[in-house]
């Protein structure tokens, strides 16, 4: 019974994305870090950070395309989730000179085509929504 207290179960089905704990080390409350990363890679998802000034122009479901860091030449298809409706201040900085700190950013998610096994999770990708047809 006390064998059985001791395991480490998964609430949902997933694969171990990255193991922060080792055999024998003690961990403190609250942890910094997560001690194990697990995540579901059937579908792999894309959170788009679309600044404040640029909300007016987006249309939800609009389709995307996303290009990988350093190999722009192949795109990907990406397929429209949803929108997070509360706008948040951004995290992700990058360092352009006309880029204000105080900016928000409406966070909104789509999903990478199943079977796209050359992009992994946590990478960052460019994205670029086409909103050519919005009605003006």
């Amino acid at each position: 019974m006390d064998i059985d207290r001791l395991e480490v179960r998964a609430p949902v089905a997933g694969e171990v994305l990255q193991v922060n704990v080792r055999p024998g080390e003690y961990i403190n409350t609250p942890h910094l870090t997560a001690p194990i990363v697990l995540g579901n890679l059937e579908t792999l998802h894309v959170r788009v950070d679309i600044d404040e000034h640029d909300i007016p122009r987006f249309i939800p479901g609009a389709p995307a395309r996303a290009t990988v860091r350093g190999n722009p030449q192949t795109a990907y298809p990406l397929t429209f989730v949803r929108v997070e409706p509360y706008v948040v201040p951004k995290k992700s900085l990058t360092g352009d000179s006309s880029e204000r700190v105080d900016t928000r950013v409406l966070q909104v998610i789509y999903a990478l085509q199943p079977g796209e096994k050359s992009v992994y999770v946590g990478q960052q990708l460019d994205v670029f929504i086409d909103v050519s047809n919005k009605k003006q």
